[in-house]
């Protein structure tokens, strides 16, 4: 009804603003055509929003996605993206140095019903040798519980006279702040001399300071056996130390020194 009112009043402007009678027939003709034709044209103006909302009435509308597109991914990118971690994409050294001993494997489930299989037990971890231990540089110090693990995982055992691994204390073995180079090079040293391998000090207070000392992490202290004295001294003799132990330089750089009760090796 309000559509059709504003249309009288148009068409009324219209008529209003017609030619005068004075100019003739034609004149009117003119007007009267022009009324028309502006009337016309509002109707249809009229008519087109209603049309429009009726047609879009009876046109399903297609719901409006408010995900963000995906970016289609270039060649050898995987399906999904990885997830957050360290930039670098490498475990931290102490991670990674319990992998490479082989952490624990959770037991497996009991059967949950009388009979029924469980799964099969999987094969204990490989000890990691000198060659498969991670690559750090040997000047990367470790914790005493990394390094005996390390050193338990390749045959090599520990003892000391007071039974404890606290580094203040003299009579204990630590390996606490021991270097990362000192560690691989007594697994060399046991892999190639097949020799059973005791440390009896490492890190600990008690012995003679300097810049290669056991303080520092580049010493350690092993018992002597027969097989053990054997694999040293065939390396070429490098003289008598100042306290008169005698000298064994390896190929590698180690020394070792045989004191009274035990051989003092020197990793560099």
């Amino acid at each position: 009804m309000t559509r059709l009112l504003h249309v009288h009043a148009l068409v009324r402007h219209a008529a209003r603003h017609r030619i005068p009678a004075a100019h003739g027939p034609a004149h009117r003709l003119t007007a009267l055509a022009t009324g028309v034709a502006m009337t016309t044209t509002v109707l249809a103006a009229a008519a087109t929003p209603e049309a429009s909302a009726a047609e879009r009435r009876s046109t399903p509308q297609r719901p409006v996605s408010t995900a963000r597109p995906v970016p289609p991914l270039g060649p050898g990118w995987p399906a999904t993206e990885p997830p957050i971690g360290d930039e670098t994409g490498t475990a931290s050294f102490e991670d990674s140095l319990e992998a490479s001993l082989g952490r624990p494997e959770a037991p497996a489930p009991r059967p949950a019903y009388p009979g029924a299989a469980s799964q099969p037990e999987k094969p204990a971890p490989k000890a990691a040798t000198a060659s498969s231990l991670p690559d750090r540089p040997n000047s990367m110090r470790l914790q005493h519980h990394l390094a005996e693990g390390v050193l338990r995982a390749n045959g090599i055992e520990w003892r000391s006279t007071g039974g404890c691994s606290d580094r203040t204390v003299t009579s204990c073995t630590s390996f606490e702040n021991v270097r990362w180079g000192t560690i691989k090079g007594l697994i060399r040293f046991a892999e190639s001399s097949g020799c059973e391998i005791t440390v009896t000090g490492g890190t600990e207070r008690g012995h003679a300071s300097g810049p290669y000392s056991h303080w520092k992490g580049y010493k350690l202290d092993i018992a002597p056996s027969a097989c053990v004295d054997r694999a040293i001294k065939r390396y070429p003799s490098a003289g008598v130390r100042g306290d008169g132990a005698r000298l064994y330089r390896a190929p590698d750089g180690t020394l070792f020194a045989r004191e009274k009760d035990h051989w003092d090796i020197t990793f560099r």
